[in-house]
């Protein structure tokens, strides 16, 4: 069953996109990690360790009593050697820990024994997935128990594990899901529970159906209603879920609550519920023509992105451009000795023929982001207000519904970086709020 809306929207992608390895490694831990502090959407955290402590793998050196600060924890046990500020990928700078890889491992290559997790309450599993330190990725990093925490509609809440992602190089996910389809689902499962709800619902993407044999023979066993729709990007909205629930929910006059989640995400809610792990690490897909072994990796938090292209041996070329996430959401990176964070699934080093880099020009008003976008907004007058200072207006014109998927940027003949446009003045309203 199709869940997609009966609206033609995005685009058909490339069957081979520079493909990358299947399955994923365990990356060389790093012999320093620098730890982030701002790594979600809320409140600023504050550091529990000085310089010169001892931390355990796992340990909290980071958090904050308020209401939307989650706590950082150590990605590897060893020494703290510094506390400053440390540039961003994106050039933006944030509070960091480094921390001097010293000392056992609490959890790597020990094996841990599973806690039970289904006669919890839901506020229990809320609770334990905040302490993880879970955050809802690669499409937001807002913390995952407070996504999945919020309840506003009367009637019973859905929730989707999305596997339509299509974007080229954000294939993550899909690994995770071969590699670990029980863990997965148990995390939907968990996810569900947390939220409040019995009704869980798979989309996978057609490319990807035959590779999730595993994952949908278990979710058919658990009561998982598994859905399939066209690879075209973007393979799934909110707009295209409702479309599919409007007609089962009991009161028509209003809306459930919606809560999509990407496999990382389950991944990291079973691996905070049933082992009591917080979010330390992160599976990542490595990609783009200018890397020598495009493959996918799990790293450790505060690697650096100059190491996890190592990792696939490097460079065959210089790159005339490297992205975190995907190419036409992602961000350009402008610091190489930048540190993952939680919210990074994908890195990609391309060459000069895997980019569109021509000069921009002024918008000539040709609709063309109008007829791509899959939410029915109109970037052009989105543009206009932003460029006027008319944030309001921008508001009112539908910004905050803006998924940004990128097709507005990807079809604009005159080269209008749109989708940056809006996250940034997205990102300028919550921190001035």
């Amino acid at each position: 069953m199709s869940i997609v809306s009966k609206k033609s929207v995005g685009i058909l992608l490339p069957s081979e996109y520079s493909p990358l390895e299947r399955g994923y490694w365990n990356a060389a831990v790093p012999s320093l990690c620098v730890v982030p502090l701002q790594q979600h959407t809320g409140s600023r955290i504050e550091p529990l360790v000085v310089k010169g402590d001892l931390v355990r793998e796992g340990m909290v050196i980071a958090e904050s009593s308020r209401r939307l600060a989650i706590p950082l924890h150590a990605p590897i046990p060893g020494r703290v050697v510094d506390i400053g500020r440390v540039k961003l990928f994106d050039g933006t700078f944030s509070p960091a820990l480094a921390i001097e890889l010293d000392g056992e491992f609490d959890r790597l290559g020990k094996r841990a024994d599973p806690i039970p997790w289904e006669d919890d309450d839901r506020a229990d599993l809320i609770e334990r997935i905040r302490a993880a330190g879970v955050i809802c990725s690669p499409r937001s990093s807002v913390p995952a128990h407070r996504y999945l925490g919020a309840r506003r509609a009367l009637t019973e809440p859905i929730v989707v594990l999305d596997l339509s992602d299509i974007e080229p190089y954000m294939t993550a996910g899909l690994e995770v899901t071969v590699t670990s389809p029980v863990e997965v689902l148990t995390g939907l499962r968990i996810a569900a529970r947390t939220a409040g709800t019995e009704n869980m619902h798979v989309v996978i993407g057609s490319r990807a159906r035959r590779r999730l044999r595993a994952f949908r023979k278990y979710a058919d066993e658990v009561g998982v209603r598994v859905h399939y729709v066209a690879d075209r990007y973007p393979g799934l909205t909110e707009q295209s879920v409702r479309s599919l629930v409007s007609r089962r929910v009991a009161r028509r006059d209003v809306d459930p609550d919606i809560f999509i989640i990407s496999p990382a995400t389950a991944f990291s809610v079973h691996d905070a519920v049933v082992y009591g792990k917080p979010q330390i690490d992160q599976v990542i897909a490595v990609g783009g023509s200018a890397v020598r072994r495009p493959a996918h990796v799990r790293v450790r938090i505060g690697t650096s992105i100059a190491d996890v292209l190592a990792e696939c041996g490097g460079l065959t070329a210089e790159p005339a451009r490297i992205i975190v996430g995907g190419p036409l959401t992602g961000q350009v990176v402008t610091n190489i000795n930048a540190p993952v964070t939680k919210a990074v699934v994908a890195v990609i080093a391309m060459k000069g023929d895997e980019i569109r880099d021509e000069r921009q020009e002024p918008c000539i008003g040709c609709g063309a982001c109008v007829r791509a976008c899959p939410v029915d907004l109109d970037p052009r007058l989105l543009h206009r207000y932003i460029q006027a200072g008319r944030r309001d207006r921008a508001v009112t014109a539908g910004l905050l519904t803006c998924i940004e998927c990128g097709l507005c940027s990807h079809v604009c003949p005159s080269r209008i970086p749109l989708v940056r446009e809006f996250r940034m003045e997205k990102l300028t309203r919550e921190n001035t709020a």
